[in-house]
């Protein structure tokens, strides 16, 4: 019985923190959006978006793995819908941060498109690698160390480093202490963010109960300032 199996623990452990922390990104993501709807404001609102999507599927395929494991395809469809936001949402971090370093009719509405599409592709091809992410009877996601150097390659080359240098020339631009200030809260939440990605990729391939027990133990510790730090540092000021 479900009720007596340790799926139970997962299902309550994961399920209800996972749902608290789409509550927040989607409550910071309307706060932002009742501001302004401009450019800026509405990328960075996908960084909200996406992640509470993603985190609202995976709690859905949860409850389903645990009431309907025979739901094969089902399954598959709900995890890639939990999968991809989780790693397209950073892109979204980079084009931010461009688009407030340079006027919009430098880096235009096509430029930011063109990104976005590449970068989701890329996320998407990566999923489908061969023996990249196997399940086991309970449904529970292992992925291939393979499968994770090619998402610490894409994550790496076309978000972290670009972002890392755009942000140096970000706070470059701001004279005033206050603002560098803002900036740097900014800078840490996102570095946070891009930190629970590596961290979650990590989790679910190196099959270590030691670093299990001490991710799942941080891991909303991390996303949750980093998520309030990006608000407050320059999301709300928009």
């Amino acid at each position: 019985m479900l009720l007596q199996s340790p799926e139970l623990s997962r299902l309550l452990i994961v399920f209800i923190p996972q749902l608290i922390l789409a509550g927040l990104f989607l409550f910071l993501a309307i706060k932002l959006l009742r501001r302004n709807q401009q450019r800026p404001t509405v990328t960075l609102c996908m960084l909200y978006i996406l992640s509470a999507s993603g985190l609202i599927f995976n709690a859905i395929f949860l409850l389903i793995a645990a009431f309907q494991p025979e739901n094969e395809v089902l399954l598959l469809v709900i995890y890639f819908l939990s999968y991809f936001p989780m790693l397209f949402s950073p892109v979204f971090i980079l084009t931010f941060i461009i688009s407030i370093l340079k006027l919009g009719d430098v880096f235009t509405i096509k430029k930011q498109l063109i990104i976005t599409l590449i970068y989701g592709f890329i996320v998407f091809i990566i999923f489908f690698t061969p023996n990249g992410i196997t399940f086991s009877e309970q449904w529970r996601p292992s992925y291939s160390w393979g499968f994770l150097t090619l998402v610490y390659i894409s994550l790496t080359v076309f978000i972290v480093l670009p972002t890392l240098w755009y942000s140096r020339r970000l706070i470059k631009t701001f004279q005033d202490k206050m603002l560098k200030r803002k900036l740097i809260t900014f800078i840490i939440g996102i570095y946070g963010m891009l930190t629970s990605i590596y961290g979650t990729v990590l989790y679910l391939t190196w099959q270590n109960s030691l670093f299990s027990s001490l991710w799942s133990s941080i891991t909303t510790f991390i996303i949750i300032p980093s998520a309030i730090f990006i608000y407050y540092g320059i999301g709300r000021d928009l």
